[in-house]
């Protein structure tokens, strides 16, 4: 790879011997840096180090979560956020000038685009992830946006004819960051730390975007072992979403979800919390 100021940081607990991620990379023939981020309270370290060797790196997360805003009082440490905090420390500290954390579960980065007649979309796995990663620094270098991610399947519901589909950026970000290594966002709350913490710097006139030409393929979600599993599993989607409803509560509701068999999760009032520009043609040009 080209750019030399770039790396991937994979975040991964408990998962050594089958961090899809990595295959992901292999595939996609990239050759720059990545690294797999385990913290000092996984067992499986041996095995990690043994497979990954020098790709490895590690952080203290007792000291990454006493310096973290969880929004509770409650001890388990069995989330990311403190993870995706140490990395955007440990990509400065290195010497990047963008990083990409990506979770350890992706098996495929597709690019989606519109292919004759109807609405659906077509999907081509990335070959050359050097090339878009390239591509999307580019991008970073030349705008004031904070980070991206990659769309997720759900994104694309209603295909090349949904509301989504047709603004290619979308103002939520989750599971995937391109982020700029000298811009530190620290990730708040225990559970939902993304989408709380896109909110948050949506806030604070910090842009970020997913980009809906990209899309990660991820199992059933809670369908791998180890990770956070094991804690959505305990608490379901009621707690996670409220840690968001705590946060913004100008922006967050809780809300049922589903077609046939519902659900309790989060509902975001986007046109509240980002930027509303409007089209040039009603400028008041006679304005005094």
């Amino acid at each position: 790879m080209k750019r030399k100021d770039f790396a991937v940081f994979i975040l991964s607990h408990g998962r050594a011997n089958e961090i899809l991620t990595v295959n992901m990379l292999k595939r996609g023939n990239y050759t720059g840096d990545w690294y797999v981020v385990i913290d000092n309270e996984d067992d499986q370290e041996a095995i990690y180090r043994e497979k990954f060797g020098e790709h490895i790196l590690q952080f203290d997360k007792k000291a990454e979560a006493e310096k973290t805003d969880t929004g509770d009082l409650d001890n388990d440490r069995r989330v990311g956020v403190f993870a995706r905090n140490a990395i955007q420390d440990m990509a400065k500290e290195m010497g990047y000038k963008y990083h990409l954390q990506l979770d350890d579960d992706f098996r495929y980065l597709y690019l989606r685009f519109p292919t004759g007649k109807g609405s659906s979309l077509t999907s081509i796995e990335v070959k050359n992830l050097d090339r878009l990663f390239e591509i999307l620094l580019d991008f970073m270098d030349n705008t004031s946006v904070s980070w991206i991610s990659f769309a997720l399947s759900s994104d694309y519901l209603g295909g090349k004819n949904s509301n989504r589909y047709r603004k290619k950026l979308l103002p939520k970000t989750m599971g995937s960051f391109l982020m700029r290594a000298d811009d530190i966002v620290r990730f708040k709350m225990r559970m939902n730390d993304d989408i709380t913490t896109c909110i948050g710097t949506w806030e604070i006139g910090k842009p970020n975007y997913t980009i809906m030409y990209i899309q990660v393929n991820t199992p059933e979600t809670q369908a791998m072992k180890g990770g956070m599993t094991d804690i959505y599993t305990d608490n379901g989607t009621y707690r996670k979403s409220f840690y968001s409803v705590m946060m913004h509560p100008g922006y967050v509701k809780i809300a049922k979800q589903g077609i046939k068999f519902f659900r309790i999760h989060h509902e975001i009032r986007w046109n509240g919390c980002t930027p509303m520009v409007l089209n040039e043609k009603w400028r008041k040009t006679n304005a005094v």
